[in-house]
């Protein structure tokens, strides 16, 4: 998002010292030569200061060289509000402190203590001054928390805030305070001042912004500068503070525009509760925020897009304004590129939209033909063939860079003419005139008529920029992740991973090399942060290769796995039970003694595979047994041939149930046996009791008879 110029920058904070600094020195009656002793009886020389409303200045020297401004902040029960308290410690040598207060809320209240209003309706904000007393002076009042603003800018996005009062936290605009002053003692150095803003409370505040709640503070030095992220307990980052502070240390190392800001702070904005009108703001010298959604080291990375507005201490008018935003644009894609976390394809497709209406047919140098953030889309491909172009004409001795610096250095703010020569003066340190000349007349068609440049390809870019470093990057496979074992071979679903004890994750993973050299690649499968496998190897520029991983889970429960960059959610569970539909059998009626054959219909109605045995039986009893294993949906038929009876042909005629019997229900049928007679009281088929008798008589009868023979 643009940075806020007013009273902003490196820059500024001199002109403030330095009004400071050279103020003229004043007596207290009226200005002009100090009054003498004879003119006053016995007058005493004094002096006066001021200083304007921009960010906090912090200076050094004995307290009786310095008054101390500080703005203390709480949170208030009025959402979109907070309580701000500015007290002001004053040195013996002043005579006359006035401060104008230009946050005030409309209609707030103000508790003074040592401070009496002044009225002066034509001045802007509310004036005070310190009735010459008491020691430490306050004002107490409100100041509104939110700050709205249209969304603008390639970083906007459908909300309104810029800066808000959440209610259980605060992200705000510190407030602004403007100060002037009478001391006495010229020769004993000047009076200056001290501004500082804090929260006595949870929270922390910088030099433009403040953060009132409860959070985390990460701090990193690196570069030649301290990063401090805030991480409020409200906010959920997708980027870890160390992916963060990498970005601002890369940026910081590779943009060689001049002197960096010894501190740079960074707020993690929480996006859940709250519509922001962009995705990233940077205000003041070095203060930033980016919404908690926004990742880290892409190639339209909006950390590294609001690190670079710090590093520009310049201030624009409007025919040099788009340099401000382009430039930003251009950078972050640039570094993602050249630090692996971007292949060339998304460092074009960034640059890129510069070639599309309704953008390219925008005057860079006049805002008002601008449609869409021309400074954003067009701006970026032309800084970016800028770039190119001095890199390639200057043998590498000059880039945009070379330009950035010297626009930083400028006093005045800056205009198109003065990128123009800029330009030209950077292609003079490794070209001829003529070339810079050529060069600088390119850059003026691009920025003051409505043609636009032309991405170039990746062997342009190498021979500017340099060969692209390597660029592994892993994915799973489109049907990469499977489940394998008894119940299945086949694609599962990723979020989660259902699996059942005993079956195998198998991933398959696409390792690739974007970049424009060789690289290596290392991958790693983890289950719950123990590498249980790895695979790793070399990959020629723009090659790829795949990688496959198995890993079997024994037992059930929730386990995170890892495969490069990649992470699943396994979830493992006892299988499901298989439920009977139906059985029959291939006849209805058949002799005892015999076989039929009966076939189950079995389902398996849960998501997950299922496992089981399936009994069929015959008149109750056990007949055969069958395991059962079945995908998550799948039905099947089981056919087993049962007899009817055995040997000893214990079934007579009549109906005879068969059944099949799983774990948790059962399904039957009824075949009739059919047989030669009734059942016998010894099984013997076909005899009643009544022809047993009889036959038992006759054996009886023939046995007498032979016994008679034998005689």
């Amino acid at each position: 998002m643009s940075r806020s110029e007013p009273l902003s920058g490196a820059r500024a904070a001199v002109a403030v010292l330095t009004v400071v600094a050279l103020l003229t020195v004043s007596l207290a009656a009226a200005g002009g030569a100090p009054v003498s002793a004879d003119e006053r009886g016995s007058a005493v020389e004094s002096f006066s200061g001021s200083a304007g409303a921009g960010p906090t200045l912090q200076t050094s020297g004995d307290d009786a060289d310095v008054i101390r401004l500080r703005n203390e902040l709480a949170r208030t029960d009025e959402r979109g509000t907070i309580g701000v308290t500015t007290r002001a410690r004053i040195p013996d040598r002043v005579t006359e402190l006035e401060v104008t207060l230009l946050s005030v809320a409309p209609d707030a209240e103000i508790e003074a203590d040592g401070f009496v209003p002044v009225d002066d309706a034509g001045s802007e904000g509310s004036v005070w001054e310190w009735d010459g007393e008491t020691a430490e002076p306050s004002l107490t009042y409100g100041t509104e928390a939110n700050v709205t603003a249209e969304p603008e800018g390639a970083l906007a996005i459908d909300g309104t805030y810029r800066f808000v009062g959440a209610g259980e936290w605060a992200l705000v605009r510190t407030p602004r305070v403007a100060a002037a002053w009478s001391y006495t003692g010229q020769y004993e150095g000047q009076v200056r001042l001290d501004r500082e803003t804090t929260v006595p409370g949870e929270g922390v505040a910088s030099r433009s912004m403040a953060f009132l709640g409860p959070h985390e503070e990460h701090v990193r030095e690196a570069a030649g500068q301290r990063y401090r992220l805030i991480v409020p307990d409200a906010a959920d980052p997708v980027a870890s503070p160390a992916a963060v502070f990498d970005v601002f240390a890369d940026a910081s190392t590779a943009l060689q525009v001049g002197a960096r800001d010894e501190e740079v702070v960074a707020f993690a904005a929480p996006a859940g509760e709250v519509s922001w009108a962009v995705r990233g703001l940077q205000v003041g010298d070095a203060d930033l925020w980016v919404r908690d959604e926004e990742p880290a080291g892409t190639a339209a990375d909006v950390w590294t897009h609001e690190y670079v507005h710090t590093r520009q201490a310049y201030r624009t008018e409007a025919s040099g304004r788009w340099i401000t935003e382009a430039s930003a644009t251009h950078y972050a894609a640039l570094f993602a590129l050249e630090r692996g976390a971007a292949d060339f394809g998304e460092f074009e497709v960034t640059l890129a939209r510069g070639e599309r209406e309704p953008a390219a047919s925008a005057v860079l140098s006049d805002p008002s033909t601008w449609d869409r953030n021309a400074d954003y889309t067009k701006g970026a491909l032309v800084a970016g063939e800028i770039d190119r172009r001095l890199r390639t004409e200057t043998d590498g001795a000059a880039s945009l860079a070379t330009v950035l610096r010297e626009l930083n250095e400028a006093d005045e703010p800056i205009t198109n003419e003065d990128i123009l020569d800029a330009v030209e003066a950077a292609a003079a340190e490794g070209a001829d005139d003529a070339t810079a000349a050529a060069v600088r007349d390119d850059a003026e068609r691009l920025t003051t008529t409505r043609a636009t440049a032309e991405m170039w390809g990746r062997d342009a870019h190498a021979a500017a920029f340099g060969e692209t470093p390597a660029q592994v990057g892993y994915e799973l496979a489109a049907d990469g992740v499977r489940a394998t074992g008894a119940y299945r071979n086949r694609t599962v679903e990723r979020a989660p991973v259902e699996l059942v004890v005993g079956e195998s994750l198998e991933a398959t993973v696409v390792a690739s090399n974007t970049g424009g050299a060789t690289g290596e690649y290392d991958l790693s499968l983890s289950v719950d942060g123990e590498r249980v496998a790895n695979r790793s190897g070399t990959l020629d520029a723009g090659a790829e290769t795949v990688e496959r991983f198995e890993h079997r889970f024994d037992d059930p429960g929730e386990y995170e796995v890892r495969i490069g960059s990649e992470r699943l959610t396994v979830a493992v569970s006892e299988p499901a039970r298989p439920r009977v539909r139906s059985v029959s059998t291939d006849r209805d009626r058949a002799p005892a003694g015999e076989s039929v054959v009966a076939t189950a219909t079995v389902g398996n109605d849960a998501s997950l595979p299922a496992d089981g045995a399936l009994e069929f039986r015959v008149g109750g009893e056990p007949a055969a047994t069958v395991p059962v294993r079945l995908d998550a949906g799948e039905e099947a038929t089981i056919d087993r041939e049962i007899e009817l009876g055995g040997d000893d042909r214990s079934l007579g005629s009549g109906d005879v149930t068969v059944s099949a019997v799983g774990p948790v229900d059962e399904a039957s049928t009824t075949v009739t046996v059919e047989g030669d007679g009734p059942i016998s009281t010894d099984g013997a088929p076909g005899f009643g009791p009544a022809v047993a008798l009889v036959s038992v008589i006759v054996a009886s009868a023939a046995l007498t008879r032979r016994r008679r023979r034998k005689r």
